[in-house]
């Protein structure tokens, strides 16, 4: 740096020290004076004049009938119970293997516990191998009579 600049530039740097240590702090606008300013923005109602809650808004609504004679006419229905959701598997598949004797066999973990399964054996007394098929392994839920499947991955030969 050129020795002409060096005290312009410690002029100015002493300049902004004593404005920040002996200048007037800005002080931040009422809110009346920002209001004013700023008329399209509207202050908050206190919290005691908001009307009470007018229900939960999350209720399903009552619905009113498109036509009052066909409302009449139509029997009421009744509703179908909701399909139950089968529960998520715990095993995971870690391989398969093709033997021309006794067919496939998956190999199933559950965290340090593997098994190895083939049509007809039980799991944990809660599932039964129905069917294994590339690339799927049917279970069946024995209490529900439900079936799940289970992507084991494509037969490769």
């Amino acid at each position: 740096m050129t020795s002409s600049r060096l005290p312009w530039l410690l002029f100015v740097l002493v300049a902004v020290a004593l404005l920040a240590a002996y200048g007037q702090a800005s002080t931040p606008p009422s809110p009346a004076v920002a209001t004013e300013r700023l008329p399209y923005v509207r202050a908050l109602a206190p919290r005691q004049n908001v009307p009470a809650a007018i229900g939960n808004p999350f209720a399903p609504a009552a619905r009113l009938p498109a036509d009052p004679t066909t409302a009449q006419t139509d029997p009421p229905r009744a509703a179908s119970p909701a399909p139950s959701l089968a529960h998520t598997l715990p095993w995971r598949v870690i391989g398969k293997q093709y033997d021309e004797q006794e067919g496939w066999c998956v190999f199933l973990a559950r965290g340090e516990e593997t098994r190895i399964v083939r049509v007809g054996d039980t799991l944990d007394e809660t599932y039964r191998i129905a069917s294994i098929q590339p690339p799927l392994m049917t279970l069946q839920h024995l209490r529900r009579q439900m079936r799940q499947t289970l992507d084991i991955g494509e037969a490769k030969e």
